[in-house]
């Protein structure tokens, strides 16, 4: 990995941590590096707690037979993964005009249906 994705990586966990911190959930980090999942989110009123994997947005450069430029590239959650219910959510990083974008945690996807 390219220590330029690593730290998006990085700084995309400590956003989504800050994030659900804020929210005034309870937030920790596996010691694993190779954990099917990010974070783990607890409702510190009822114990309840999930799984998250933390995704930087990635943005299509070219268009592709079914994509067009500029859409947002879908990640998916391995078998693993959703046997653990994990949820995905995504962190963008960069807007086209530079800026970046704060994460709005309605983008959280939830792979249970």
């Amino acid at each position: 990995m390219s220590d330029e994705k690593s730290l998006k990586g990085t700084w995309a966990e400590l956003k989504a941590a800050s994030k659900y911190t804020k929210l005034g959930f309870y937030v920790s980090k596996p010691f694993d590096p190779h954990c099917p999942f990010d974070l783990v989110v607890t409702n510190r009123h009822n114990g309840e707690s999930f799984l998250v994997d933390v995704k930087t947005t990635s943005i299509r450069k070219t268009d592709t037979y079914n994509c067009k430029k500029g859409d947002r590239i879908n990640r998916v959650l391995n078998k693993m993964q959703k046997q653990m219910g994990v949820r995905l959510l995504y962190i963008q990083w960069e807007m086209p005009d530079g800026k970046a974008k704060d994460v709005h945690l309605s983008e959280v996807v939830h792979p249970k249906q």
